[in-house]
This record gives structure tokens, C-alpha cells and sequence, in this order.
């Protein structure tokens, strides 16, 4: 089952984006393929001059800040100690062949995050992971499924998170630059965010967040004060979610360290996040 297919309108919308931003000068082969061009579309509700404005805008972020190297460049050798302190991991697939990422707020301890590291080092680390998503795990997935796979599922685990962690200021900073950068630059890369076990005191930080995500990806998060295990069931097939979220997954190093999936013989010792 593809994700979403490519309808009538959007295939004329794109002929004629295609001519609007070889008019402009933004031709850019690297990330000029029809899928991409289809993302910055969409995002834009088919209105071809927004989609040009935002394209045009990415090319050069991607020109000045030598993103099409960052695979290649970037080293992230305080890694495990990051990972001690901030537990997620991508493991397995959705329903839809799409690569789930989930995060372990739940066992984040903040402070040990930012000893390891700045937030600057960390934010180039997220760009290194959606850049390898892009590269790697999505072509990947794609294979394994037999369709075209363009989107991730994230799952979000807040259980019991203390209000230090939301109230603290290097973790809100680096969230509202991620959500920015990724909205800006990473469109229609999201195919489901579930947060399970939100407390209260999430509806602050969310509050604002919200203004820096864009409608469309809006629509497709989903926030429960519960355990969400119905939303979950309804993206993620049993077997392919750990039991510690709902699901019936045991691997035997621990599902949160596993990093099973089609892109299993791709990874190395950088792709562990």
C-alpha cells in the first residue's frame, strides 16, 4: 500500500513547478528528483509560488551549509554518552513500510545530554540523522515494501518525565530550532508523531512548539495523556512494537538498542540514532 499517491492535480502542479524553478535558478540535481519537489508541493497546498519560495530557500541553505557532505564529514564521537542519557533508537517498520523512530523521553536525563554535548553539535547530529533517513532508510524501506516508502513514524514515550526536563532551557532551544529547520527544510518527512504519556505540563511546551510546525504535519500527531495504545496499534503492527510501549517485541538486546529493520546491513556505528 503506497503512502499516498501521486493524484491528477499534483502531477500537472509539478510539470509546472519544475518550469518555475528552472526559471528562478534552483535547479539543484542533488535533491531535485520528483518525490522532493513533491514534498515542498505538498506542503504548500499545490501553491506553486510558496513551494518555489521555500524550495528556492533550501537550495541555498543546503549550498551554504554544505549539507550534501554532512554524511561524510560529520563526526558525533560523544555518541554512547548521548544515548546513556537520552534513550531512542529506530527500530523496525509501520503498517505502511515507513521506519519508526521512537524516543524514550521518558528516561531522558537532560543534564548528562548537555554535558556531553552543546546544542549546536546536537542539532547538526539531527540534520546527520535526516539526512541519513533521506539516504539511507527511506531508499531502504522502500525496497523491503515494494513502493515508494517517503515518510517516518516517530513515537514519543513521556511517562513520568519530570517537570525539570520540560522546563529546561537547552532542551527547549534545541527543540524549537529542530522544529523550525525541520519544517522549513525537511517537509512531508513525517508520516505519524504519536506522544504517549503526555503530562499536563506538556501542553506548555507544546503550546510553543505548535507555531513552528507547519498545518499539514499538524494533522498527523497525535498527543494521549494515556498509554495511546490504540492510535499505536492502528500505525504499528504488534509484532513490530516493544512490549514496553503496548506491543508484543522482545529483542533480545533490548528493543530500544536493536536497530532492526530493512536498513539493518547499512549501519554503522554513526547510524545508531
Amino acid at each position: 500500500m503506497e503512502e499516498e499517491a501521486v493524484t491528477e492535480e499534483e502531477a500537472v502542479a509539478l510539470k509546472r513547478f519544475k518550469g518555475v524553478i528552472l526559471a528562478r535558478g534552483y535547479h539543484y540535481p542533488q535533491r531535485g528528483d520528483d518525490h522532493t519537489l513533491l514534498r515542498f508541493l505538498r506542503a504548500r497546498a499545490l501553491d506553486i509560488r510558496k513551494a518555489a519560495q521555500i524550495y528556492g530557500d533550501y537550495v541555498k541553505w543546503r549550498r551554504d551549509n554544505h549539507i550534501d557532505s554532512l554524511l561524510q564529514t560529520f563526526a558525533f564521537p560523544e555518541l554512547d554518552a548521548v544515548l546513556a542519557a537520552w534513550p531512542q533508537n529506530w527500530h523496525k517498520t509501520d503498517r505502511f513500510g515507513r521506519p519508526i523512530n521512537i524516543q524514550l523521553i521518558s528516561r531522558l536525563r537532560i543534564q548528562e545530554v548537555f554535558h556531553a554535548t552543546t546544542e549546536e553539535r546536537l542539532l547538526k547530529r539531527a540534520l546527520w540523522v535526516w539526512e541519513e533517513l533521506h539516504e539511507v532508510k527511506l531508499p531502504a524501506c522502500s525496497k523491503a515494501a515494494g513502493h515508494q516508502v517517503g515518510r517516518a513514524t516517530i513515537i514519543v514515550d513521556l511517562k513520568d518525565i519530570p517537570l525539570g526536563t520540560l522546563t529546561n532551557a537547552h532542551g527547549r532551544r534545541v527543540l524549537i530550532k529542530m522544529a523550525q529547520i525541520f519544517s522549513r527544510y525537511y517537509p512531508e518527512y513525517l508520516g505519524r508523531l504519536i506522544i504517549v504519556n503526555a503530562p499536563a505540563a506538556f501542553k506548555v511546551l507544546w503550546e510553543i512548539l505548535l507555531p513552528f510546525i507547519d498545518a499539514p504535519t499538524q494533522k498527523r500527531i497525535g498527543i494521549h495523556r494515556g498509554n495511546g495504545l490504540a492510535d499505536l496499534l492502528s500505525v504499528v503492527a504488534p509484532e513490530n512494537l516493544p512490549c514496553f510501549l503496548g506491543g508484543s517485541c522482545k529483542c533480545p538486546q533490548g528493543c530500544e538498542n536493536s536497530l532492526t529493520g530493512p536498513w539493518s546491513d547499512k549501519v554503522d556505528a554513526q547510524q545508531r540514532m
